[in-house]
């Protein structure tokens, strides 16, 4: 029989998994707390990735770990198809914390898995096919979700149905292009719908984020989201809020649907509900939820009690702190120093967004956007402690989304880092400037 433990063999991760691509230099972490994580040898970085947006109280909190330990004596695993305590007490919370009178839920484990559920949901309330999604969308890597997802290198290993998702402009609300503005959008939106209804798909429903975050903090803004809830209303298809990123106070309310006037017929849900531990969810009016047949989505994880103790607590830590309040408040003070920044830098525009959801670009000297200097922002902000993601659809975006927790000196290390960061980005690029000036000279 050959011997499997082969001391020799080597294993390394997958490139496809993204671990190391952000920059060669990365460290590796053994532990976090609060907004930091520390990596092996011991040295401290203030997180403004927030764990890709689901660690919005922070990293190993306390009755966070205290939830999961308790539960982990008590049952960690039942298989989907079994109720447990815990699992039903989640969905009552979920209930009273959603913006639905009436609230079904629909368990799932990954984003992706959550945006699946949410459009089989909609085609089998709606019995259409068809999805609208939109320009610049990320709403998941696996089949069903990768459809309604923009980005077409993302699908390159992919077989997708054809007729599955048209996809309509989404407004760009500090572009001076006309057709990133708001109204264009709307109209172009009803133009892709009348599109689907003449070549025989009428859309099932329209999907979309509340804030567009992989292609560059992009917020769709009221208008927009009031738009489409009417067109979505006069073409009789549902509205889908993917609010896996924005939910759970991320943009300064409990979901960006909390608002009053913008509640979708569905919203997907997911990251910062488990905190660090993987959970997501659909839900909505139980009368849609449940036109989906038993047994159609169903996941070995869904509903985990683990996962579930972990989630509840999570939901009486938000309930109790209402921490939406300080990620507004803190978002504003962010964003109006970055404003700051921009007038006195030529290398950074258009400060944007939402809570603790904030981007903003890299440009270079002729005011275009800049990925070499996104990157080179991104190295010098991690050399002083400071981590963060970069990219966009122009792939020069800063992208800003800390866990809700930070505090004032925590906030006045990311502010002066970056002022810091901008300030050598500027004598770096003064000094190339008069190079370039000294070669051109005859």
């Amino acid at each position: 029989m050959r011997n499997f433990l082969q001391l020799e063999n080597v294993a390394i991760e997958a490139d496809s998994t993204g671990i190391s691509q952000m920059l060669s230099e990365t460290p590796i972490f053994s532990r976090g707390s609060g907004c930091w994580l520390f990596d092996t040898s011991g040295k401290r970085f203030f997180d403004a990735t927030g764990g890709s947006g689901a660690i919005n109280l922070g990293h190993q909190h306390p009755r966070v770990i205290d939830a999961a330990m308790v539960q982990l004596q008590k049952l960690i695993h039942t298989g989907c198809k079994l109720q447990s305590d815990i699992r039903g007490e989640l969905v009552t919370k979920l209930g009273t914390f959603s913006p639905y009178k009436q609230c079904a839920v629909l368990f799932t484990v990954t984003g992706a898995e959550a945006i699946e559920a949410a459009l089989k949901v909609a085609r089998a309330y709606t019995e259409r096919k068809l999805v609208i999604a939109f320009e610049r969308s990320y709403h998941g890597k696996t089949t069903g979700a990768l459809m309604a997802t923009w980005r077409e290198e993302l699908k390159a290993y992919s077989v997708l149905p054809e007729n599955g998702i048209l996809h309509s402009p989404y407004p760009i609300l500090h572009s001076l292009n006309q057709n990133h503005s708001t109204e264009f959008c709307l109209e172009a939106l009803k133009q892709t719908i009348q599109q689907a209804f003449d070549i025989g798909y009428p859309p099932a429903a329209i999907l979309l984020e509340p804030i567009q975050v992989t292609e560059g903090i992009l917020p769709a803004g009221r208008e927009f989201l009031e738009g489409v809830i009417a067109i979505a209303k006069s073409f009789k298809c549902l509205t889908i809020f993917d609010e896996i990123y924005t939910g759970f106070g991320r943009c300064g309310t409990p979901f960006y649907a909390s608002q009053p006037g913008i509640t979708p017929d569905l919203m997907v849900i997911g990251k910062a509900l488990g905190n660090g531990l993987p959970i997501s969810a659909t839900i909505g009016n139980p009368a849609v939820i449940n036109a989906l047949p038993s047994g159609i989505q169903t996941s070995t994880f869904s509903g985990q009690p683990l996962a579930c103790a972990v989630g509840s607590v999570v939901l009486d830590i938000m309930l109790e702190t209402m921490p939406w309040q300080q990620a507004r408040r803190t978002g504003t003070l962010i964003v109006e120093f970055l404003k700051e920044l921009a007038i006195n830098s030529s290398l950074i525009s258009a400060p944007r967004g939402e809570g603790l959801m904030i981007g903003f670009d890299c440009v270079d000297c002729q005011g275009l956007p800049s990925p070499e200097l996104a990157k080179a922002f991104t190295k010098k902000a991690m050399a002083k402690g400071l981590i963060f993601f970069c990219g966009g659809f122009e792939d020069s975006t800063i992208k800003l989304t800390p866990p809700l927790i930070v505090n004032e000196e925590e906030i006045q290390f990311l502010m002066s880092t970056l002022a810091q960061v901008i300030a050598e980005l500027e004598t770096d690029n003064s000094h190339y400037m008069e190079k370039l000036a000294l070669n051109l000279t005859p």
